[in-house]
């Protein structure tokens, strides 16, 4: 029995090892796939007003293709002021030399109630303009991920086109950690 157990104490290590091996080479061959926190300025093409932008982004790699999901929040301007809107959607995108290119289509959760959280039980919330981007992601020499959007309406949608800048750095997904080869 003690054998047995020195076996397994003596194992335990190695296994460490491996699993933190195995995660190092994942991280060279799929260095985008993770959850990212990023923060940015969305601008208007045509005025040039600008308004801050920050969320989480998702990457995960299946096959050749890269999917992304965000989740983020931003004011969004409407003709009473600006509103407290989260902007969610997904997208799919290829990597060219070293960096991935794409496109995705996300909606906007409006708040209807000044200063409330959209996402706070009961409290009335609008769908905003379905909004289509190009984007083009990459990552910089410290880790951190730079994605680039051209943002349009979606087909028979109202929305001003505007670029979106974001940058930012790789986070624990919930419940999770962040992985040993991260920055």
């Amino acid at each position: 029995m003690r054998s047995r157990a020195r076996a397994v104490a003596c194992a335990a290590p190695l296994l460490v090892a491996v699993v933190v091996a195995a995660e190092a080479s994942r991280a060279e061959s799929d260095p985008f796939s993770g959850t990212f926190y990023v923060e940015g300025v969305t601008e208007d093409v045509r005025t040039g007003a600008t308004r801050a932008i920050a969320g989480h982004v998702v990457l995960s790699k299946r096959g050749e293709v890269y999917h992304a999901s965000a989740q983020l929040a931003t004011d969004y301007p409407t003709s009473a002021g600006a509103v407290h809107s989260d902007v969610i959607g997904t997208g799919e995108a290829r990597l060219r030399g070293d960096a991935l290119e794409g496109e995705a289509s996300t909606q906007l959760v409006l708040q209807r109630v000044p200063g409330v959280d959209p996402d706070f039980a009961f409290v009335p919330r609008e769908v905003g303009p379905r909004i289509v981007s190009s984007f083009a992601a990459r990552l910089e020499p410290d880790g951190a991920l730079v994605v680039l959007l051209s943002n349009r309406p979606a087909a028979g949608e109202t929305y001003a086109a505007t670029t979106t800048k974001l940058r930012g750095e790789r986070v624990a997904m919930p419940g999770g950690s962040v992985p040993e080869s991260a920055p």
